[in-house]
């Protein structure tokens, strides 16, 4: 009877045991599953901030003033006051800056950036593309064929410039640049992307030639008028911004004597918004269509 009794009470403890462990595992899991779901809500939730705060800035950039500083968000009236027909300040005095400036609010980070700030790839005249490569050490000869590949690679024609490489089956070409990325397709343009990544943060497929320097981002004016960088971030932190080109002489003395059509103060319909979340992010172009049927329009960038 003892030993019966042995094997009984035996038998129930590794039962009690498996049915502890089969709990244990069960209870393990369910928490996981209960994580996962936690963690699917925030994202949602994260997600769905993310969109809306796309939504906000491209409305603002379809319908309130666009100035030197950026975009109006429409609460200041003494700002939008028009007299004949014209502003009657320069700034709306409400903008989010449109020079890439990084704001923080609710969890979240977006920044805007006017596409006119931007080093154009896509223009015939390359003054901006050959300036950022001189900066980065390269000479007059490298600059030059790297220029003249990127235009054998976006123009429509099978004539190959001096220095330049046509379209082949590995690199077909022959059309403008869609995306700033293409460039790692372009033979020569790989290496100087893998050397200088933040190119493509820098870069823009506009076809007209001017930079607008209120709209510089801050990393590229460090690099292109380095001296000056520091005064021009402080004067933007102050609302203080280019209106004349004798304010120019300020920052860029030398940027008087160029070809006018290679600079501006203000203008641009093109801007690139970015917006961050702690689980999700989104960035799209906005072009504003003046007078057309559609007001603006929106091209996912990732």
């Amino acid at each position: 009877n003892n030993r019966q009794t042995g094997a009984v009470m035996m038998g129930v403890l590794v039962v009690s045991l498996i049915l502890v462990v089969l709990m244990g595992y069960a209870t393990a899991r369910m928490q996981q599953r209960l994580e996962l779901a936690e963690d699917a809500k925030a994202g949602v939730y994260d997600l769905a901030r993310v969109n809306a705060k796309m939504s906000e800035l491209t409305y603002l950039l379809a319908t309130q003033r666009i100035t030197a500083a950026g975009v109006s968000i429409g609460q200041n009236a003494e700002g939008l006051i028009r007299e004949d027909g014209q502003w009657r300040s320069p700034l709306s005095g409400d903008e989010l800056r449109s020079d890439g400036y990084v704001y923080k609010a609710s969890e979240l980070e977006f920044s805007i950036q006017n596409e006119t700030g931007l080093i154009p790839v896509n223009t015939s005249a390359q003054y901006w593309l050959k300036n950022w490569l001189a900066r980065h050490g390269y000479g007059v000869g490298m600059q030059n064929r790297l220029a003249a590949t990127l235009a054998d690679y976006a123009d429509a024609d099978t004539w190959r410039r001096p220095g330049g490489v046509e379209a082949s089956s590995d690199s077909p070409g022959n059309y403008l640049l869609q995306r700033c990325d293409e460039l790692w397709r372009i033979e020569g343009w790989a290496e100087i992307l893998e050397r200088h990544p933040n190119f493509l943060e820098h870069c823009s497929l506009r076809r007209t030639p001017a930079l607008n320097i209120n709209a510089v981002p801050e990393g590229l004016w460090r690099l292109l008028w380095p001296d000056a960088a520091d005064k021009v971030a402080n004067a933007r932190i102050g609302d203080q911004w280019v209106h004349r080109d004798s304010e120019v002489l300020q920052y860029i003395p030398g940027l008087l004597s160029l070809d006018p059509d290679l600079y501006k103060r203000r203008g641009g319909q093109a801007f690139i918004i970015k917006v961050w979340g702690e689980t999700a992010s989104s960035s799209a172009q906005v072009k504003i269509n003046p007078g057309a049927t559609s007001a603006y329009t929106v091209k996912i960038i990732r």
